[in-house]
């Protein structure tokens, strides 16, 4: 027996979401629904449990990484209800509460186990609710929690004390992102001579290997814009991983191809810095310097500012010398993707900007 902080994640509106979707949608809204929160909870040291049918049991074996976890979870839906497929969940719902458990083959056994999953029904959306004893075993300086009241739950003796977890002061910045862009190159022309359906498949093979890329990278598909998609990376060495990831896809669609569609050619922009993250998506100076430079850079040609190349620690082979200043709104120096032979960069080593 240990120890254990086990949180409950539901997904609000799932069932909803699922039933006015079509069937071969279904696991694409799933996916895309539960990805973040497994990686939260693994960037912050806890463990999944069992998928509940509409969200997570999860473990920590500290009341401080769930609360930091819970947070960024409650945050994350709050800031982005649609989802990247364009579907929308009502959010989320969080409970906590830190109890002795006994592990049983790949589950927690215990009475403690069974707080917050009947809790986690009194928890308004995109909320946290936590126990009092999650509150006694966290760091007091980390966290702000409001009373809630005595809740009875079927099953436990005792009424059990509720507490909120005040997540606002996490909510709107993220600092220290690293930003990719990418733009399909030559998706207008396309439009004009293909039907909405083929060009809407286009989109979504597009979209997909983003998928593909980032789920080998760690890294958070952010917003989708036409033919533009922004993702996130917590380092410099993750974002261009999935640049080169993704890249290296696009190359083989265009090998392998035999649908009659024309290659994936895109250009990419990777940058450094913070995020606001309002309700309708990403934001900010560096949400905009990034787009404004991607769109003078010439078709095809993918660049990482001077400070993503700085934070690298591999991959440092592939880029090109510092050139600057950046075109279009970055103000850092860049460096060009190149590889052997290819035309991503002139002989002269000058930037290949759009005239």
């Amino acid at each position: 027996m240990e120890t254990t902080t086990v949180m409950v994640v539901d997904l609000v509106g799932s069932t909803r979401a699922i039933a006015s979707v079509p069937q071969m949608r279904m696991d694409e809204l799933m996916a895309e629904a539960v990805l973040p929160i497994r990686r939260v909870v693994e960037e912050t040291g806890g463990e999944i449990i069992k998928f509940t049918g509409d969200g997570y049991m999860t473990a920590f074996r500290s009341a401080t990484r769930a609360l930091h976890a819970a947070a960024q979870i409650a945050d994350l839906f709050i800031a982005g209800p649609r989802l990247p497929i364009g579907e929308w969940l009502e959010g989320c719902r969080v409970a906590i509460h830190t109890c002795d458990t006994t592990r049983f083959e790949d589950d927690l056994l215990g009475e403690g186990v069974v707080v917050p999953a009947r809790m986690e029904k009194y928890v308004p959306t995109n909320a946290v609710y936590v126990t009092s004893t999650v509150r006694d075993a966290a760091k007091s300086a980390e966290f702000d929690f409001e009373p809630v009241s005595e809740l009875v739950l079927g099953g436990i003796p005792r009424p059990v004390q509720v507490h909120r977890l005040v997540t606002e002061r996490y909510r709107g910045i993220e600092r220290g992102t690293f930003l990719t862009v990418t733009d399909l190159v030559g998706l207008n022309a396309l439009a004009a001579r293909v039907s909405l359906t083929a060009l809407n498949e286009r989109l979504r093979d597009w979209v997909s290997i983003h998928r593909e890329a980032l789920g080998a990278t760690r890294g958070r598909l952010r917003s989708v814009a036409g033919d533009n998609v922004l993702s996130t990376h917590g380092s410099a060495d993750e974002a261009v991983s999935f640049l080169l990831t993704l890249d290296h896809l696009a190359r083989a669609r265009r090998i392998s191809g035999d649908d009659g569609q024309p290659p994936f050619t895109f250009s990419a922009v990777i940058a450094h810095g913070d995020l606001f993250v309002p309700d309708f998506g990403l934001a900010g100076p560096l949400v905009s310097s990034t787009c404004r430079t991607l769109q003078v850079l010439e078709p095809g040609t993918k660049i990482i500012t001077d400070g993503v190349f700085q934070g690298l620690t591999s991959e440092r082979d592939v880029f090109g010398p510092e050139l600057a200043p950046a075109p279009g709104g970055l103000k850092d120096g860049y460096r060009l993707l190149i590889y052997p032979g290819s035309s991503l960069a002139d002989g002269d080593g000058e930037p290949l900007a759009a005239g």
